[in-house]
């Protein structure tokens, strides 16, 4: 079996790291937290390889500028930051950051992408790189996208936002299948284990290969499909990349990782949760070309499986998600006529 020194994969790494925090979080949080990120970046990659993009907020910038600094004095060296003028959404900063960190180091050969908020631990980065470097020797090119799987999205989500991910990474991959299979494909899941009844698609660390990130962030337009513009580099960060690769034909892996048992922070509450979600699904179903009839059976396959849909306010939820998402792909594709919700069955 052929195996890469850890060092030597370190050397082939960088790490782009989108950085915001609103205004909730005291300064001594933010500071910890971009600390928890960033403070052991240097036992396993050169801290030059590292690239924080802060998507448009002054004090977020100051604050990493005082932990870079502070990187600097002990160790000599630091990370690269890039503060953005303007907050345009944590799409476009992973974007940023990629397209700069591939052209300052060509020969690198994989791109990680790590939230700046202390989830996702440097000490995973190992087996995310171990997983994308046996995938893409069986492939002889680095076409492929490793997602860090969480072993619950429930715990550190809370249960609305666990129970919409998986539903959004089931119909996300089904959706997919059904895309690929109408034009003789198979939707190759062979490296993903999807432990939670899905693959872990949401989750926000990833590593890339370099050959799927240069297409990702350089050379692939984007497919704004049924989204804003604006919704687009907000809402796409994670389930955007992983429908163009594939369609690309990137091969798809998943890698065990650490997270939180509640975050201390996050700035999910910025967003509403129903629009969230519909408007990520009616994307896939319009990037993909999925008829309403197909769209609608896909939803209700996995909200079928949801145990949100056990109390009142969780099927209220489901069902407006449902909705949501069938209405802006209507109003994509003219006006078709919205498939009705199926009555649940009264026994299993």
């Amino acid at each position: 079996m052929d195996w890469s020194a850890q060092e030597a994969l370190g050397r082939a790494t960088g790490v782009v790291v989108p950085a915001y925090f609103s205004a909730a979080p005291p300064d001594d949080l933010v500071r910890r937290l971009l600390w928890m990120t960033l403070g052991d970046c240097h036992h396993y990659l050169p801290l030059e390889q590292v690239w924080v993009v802060v998507d448009g907020d002054e004090r977020t910038a100051r604050l990493a500028g005082e932990v870079q600094e502070a990187l600097r004095g002990r160790l000599g060296a630091s990370f690269h930051l890039v503060p953005l003028a303007e907050n345009g959404g944590k799409f476009r900063a992973v974007r940023e950051g990629a397209r700069g960190l591939l052209a300052a180091h060509p020969d690198l050969r994989y791109i990680a992408v790590r939230d700046g908020d202390g989830d996702h631990a440097i000490s995973d980065l190992p087996a995310l790189l171990r997983a994308a470097e046996e995938i893409a020797a069986g492939r002889d090119d680095t076409n492929v996208l490793i997602a860090g799987a969480r072993a619950s999205r429930h715990h550190p989500m809370g249960w609305v936002r666990g129970e919409l991910e998986a539903i959004l990474d089931r119909v996300t991959i089904d959706a997919l299948a059904y895309h690929l299979a109408r034009r003789g494909r198979a939707l190759d899941l062979a490296y993903v284990a999807g432990a939670n009844g899905a693959p872990d698609l949401s989750s926000g660390y990833k590593v890339y290969g370099r050959q799927a990130a240069e297409y990702l962030f350089g050379e692939a337009p984007p497919q704004y499909a049924s989204l804003s513009k604006r919704d687009y580099w907000r809402y796409g960060p994670e389930t955007v990349p992983v429908v163009e690769a594939v369609l690309a034909g990137a091969t798809l892996g998943e890698a065990a990782r650490l997270t939180f048992n509640g975050q201390p922070t996050s700035s999910f509450g910025d967003f509403a949760v129903v629009a969230l979600y519909g408007e990520l699904l009616a994307w896939v179903w319009t990037r993909l070309g999925i008829p309403p009839d197909v769209a609608a059976c896909l939803y209700d396959n996995a909200a079928c499986r949801a145990l949100l849909g056990t109390t009142a306010p969780g099927a209220e939820t489901l069902d407006a998600v449902r909705r949501h998402a069938l209405e802006r792909m209507a109003a994509h594709c003219g006006g078709a006529p919205l498939p009705p919700p199926r009555p649940r069955p009264s026994f299993l």
